[in-house]
């Protein structure tokens, strides 16, 4: 699955006016070309200003208020909407009809469903699939794309690494983390606090096992759902509880200082651990946080 023609062309549209403003604004890359297809580029070249952009979100903003090359109302949003991106190392694991399936390198059952520019995105990388890539997801048209340039590495996978990403792949699904938009519904917040809310209610009968009475239940519940909402939520891009991590924990633990009920997070942490929704890893490293 790729981009429709009329997609393909508005997409480079807006990227290449886009990255020839950050070659004018740093000088990293001289004569870099406005228009695609006009001149010859190196990838090289449209990596170095997509590295520049995508680490300066000012020069983003810069670009929507200059608007240098009379981009309507509706593709300046679309640039807007890259506030929701998602960079990172991912396996292309497997094209499917509507979309290729991305999972991120690290990280907790996760998988977005990637559609490709002028082709599909297997057809755009150089070996067989699952392979590893460099690269940056964006909204587009309500889709998930990427932003042009697919960094493979040329390392195949043997048996071990398939299974794995077959179990994370299944996670994904079982805990409706499969994501074909990022901006709205299921990738936006309001599609995090449904996912949130479905993790609490599974946390909920999960510590219902242990005895705890009515009220110190909700007292729990009332925690993970304010952290959610005050730590997570107003990230960028916004992250949901199945993310969290240590260095959330220390974070918010710093600015409530003793306003924090402890039990309730390593209540959480273990639910996460004991049903394999985080690693030992990381559910150690945010336990040591909670001693």
């Amino acid at each position: 699955m790729m981009l429709t023609p009329r997609g393909t062309q508005r997409f480079y549209s807006i990227w290449f006016p886009l990255l020839q403003f950050v070659s004018r604004r740093t000088g990293l890359v001289p004569h870099f070309p406005s228009t695609y297809g006009e001149g010859s580029v190196l990838p090289s070249d449209a990596a170095t200003l997509r590295n520049k952009l995508w680490a300066d979100d000012a020069l983003r903003t810069a670009f929507i208020a200059e608007n240098p090359v009379g981009l309507s109302a509706d593709d300046l949003a679309q640039v807007k909407g890259w506030d929701a991106r998602v960079g990172g190392t991912f396996y292309v694991f497997r094209q499917l009809k509507k979309h290729a399936i991305l999972i991120p390198e690290r990280g907790e059952p996760r998988a977005y469903g990637v559609i490709g520019l002028a082709a599909s995105v297997e057809d755009s990388v150089s070996i067989s699939l699952p392979c590893l890539v460099e690269t940056t997801l964006i909204p587009f048209e309500g889709k998930i794309i990427y932003d042009s340039l697919l960094s493979c590495s040329k390392v195949s996978f043997g048996s071990g690494i398939r299974s794995s990403l077959n179990e994370t792949y299944k996670s994904a699904q079982e805990y409706d983390m499969v994501l074909t938009s990022l901006t709205s519904g299921e990738g936006g917040a309001e599609g995090i606090r449904a996912r949130n809310a479905k993790l609490i209610a599974a946390f909920q009968a999960h510590i219902t096992r242990t005895n705890v009475s009515q009220k110190t239940l909700q007292a729990h519940r009332a925690t993970i759902e304010r952290f959610a909402e005050d730590e997570l939520l107003p990230q960028n891009p916004p992250r949901g509880l199945i993310e969290v991590r240590a260095v959330d924990l220390a974070t918010y633990l710093g600015n409530k200082g003793d306003d924090v009920n402890l039990t309730s997070f390593k209540y959480f942490v273990r639910f996460l651990r004991d049903t394999g929704r985080a690693s030992w890893q990381d559910t150690e490293a945010m336990l040591k946080e909670l001693r």
